[in-house]
């Protein structure tokens, strides 16, 4: 294995970084077996950024309103369409029933619908319907549009939230639902009744959401922690043509389910590929941070067979132990111990790194 000196890579860039391989520039290695970079190959590297607000969900939601003034209640009908052959993903938003009334005085609600495709918070993400004077039973019949592809889809998901206007004061928020992608079925193109719910947090278990009357929605509380994986350079060809179609999957340990797992849409015909994309963790608090590991791994898609391992990292304290029992994950060092540390030492704000790829992850012991 090698380990890069932390201090080395917070001035450079990643392209600099491997052409200085490439060129044999003085670079800092510690190297358990050999003495020489000249019989070394190419190293593969992995840029992310860091960032995580504990205990505070304020970075998470950040449209202005006035939340738990107005007790939650009533229903949302939706038809949720997607199409394969254009990337449409269409929301046709039909009605509301028996919301709350948000101005007792004047006794009025005056209801409108806002979208985002969570983890996207931006203005870019965020879609509305028209407002509906003096109804808690608005009939909308608006569609709300996307353009998307099916495997970038899957990582998201669709956060609904109903809210009063209000045109001399704060927007009331009225209730909201949360329906992952990864487990919906775009076979069913029929009409569904969501039970609105107060502001739900995302977790690391299973997103939830109620259908009609069934099922329970726990609310996590806590902090979140965002991870940008922007891309990486001198990855593995595995594919004829010299190329590989990557994308990246990721843990927060110890909990490994597939519920839980996030994913990177795929780059294809590419060794040197720009995700750019972002994945959530919330739920957390500050001793969550000291005892979980976020592992990130990428692969080579393979269509016929199983997917090839390109390559990871893990992020951790490396201490050896998660919730007081020995763990083999919790095995970082170098630059992957320095900026799991540097981002908890930084609460509220973006880290970023440049990490060399692990050719093998070992068993996991959870």
């Amino acid at each position: 294995s090698l380990l890069i000196t932390p201090a080395f890579f917070a001035a450079e860039s990643l392209d600099k970084m491997v052409g200085d391989l490439h060129c044999h520039r003085p670079v800092l290695f510690v190297l358990p077996f050999l003495s020489t970079l000249s019989f070394l190959p190419p190293s593969s590297f992995l840029s992310l950024s860091l960032q995580t607000s504990i205990n505070s969900m304020l970075s998470v939601y950040s449209e202005t309103g006035d939340y738990g003034n107005v007790k939650v209640s009533g229903e949302i009908l939706l038809q949720i369409n997607y199409s394969y052959k254009t990337g449409a993903l269409n929301i046709l938003v039909k009605s509301c029933r028996n919301l709350a009334v948000a101005d007792e005085k004047k006794q009025r609600t005056d209801p409108y619908v806002k979208a985002y495709l969570l983890p996207d918070k931006s203005r870019q993400s965020k879609r509305k319907t028209k407002i509906k004077s003096n109804s808690t039973n608005p009939e909308f019949n608006e569609t709300l549009k996307y353009v998307i592809s099916h495997t970038q889809l899957e990582t998201r998901t669709l956060q609904l939230s109903v809210w009063h206007y209000d045109r001399f004061g704060r927007n009331s928020f009225l209730g909201e639902v949360e329906i992952p992608f990864d487990s919906w079925n775009f076979e069913n193109q029929g009409d569904e009744w969501f039970v609105l719910q107060p502001k739900v947090r995302i977790s690391r278990g299973k997103k939830s959401f109620k259908k009609g009357k069934k099922g329970e929605t726990h609310l996590p509380s806590g902090g979140i922690l965002e991870v940008l994986i922007k891309e990486a350079k001198n990855l593995t060809a595995v594919k004829s043509g010299g190329t590989s179609d990557t994308f990246v999957k990721g843990y927060l340990l110890p909990d490994d389910s597939k519920a839980t797992k996030h994913k990177t849409p795929i780059i294809k015909k590419n060794v040197n590929p720009q995700w750019n994309h972002t994945f959530a963790f919330s739920g957390l608090n500050s001793r969550d941070i000291h005892n979980v590991c976020l592992e990130l791994t990428v692969w080579d898609k393979e269509s016929l067979s199983s997917n090839i391992f390109l390559g990871g990292v893990r992020l951790s304290t490396g201490s050896g132990v998660s919730n007081g029992k020995e763990v083999d994950w919790m095995d970082s060092q170098g630059e992957e111990q320095h900026l799991w540390q540097k981002m908890i030492d930084s609460p509220g704000a973006s880290v970023e790194g440049i990490l060399m790829l692990r050719s093998s992850m070992g068993k996991r012991r959870l």
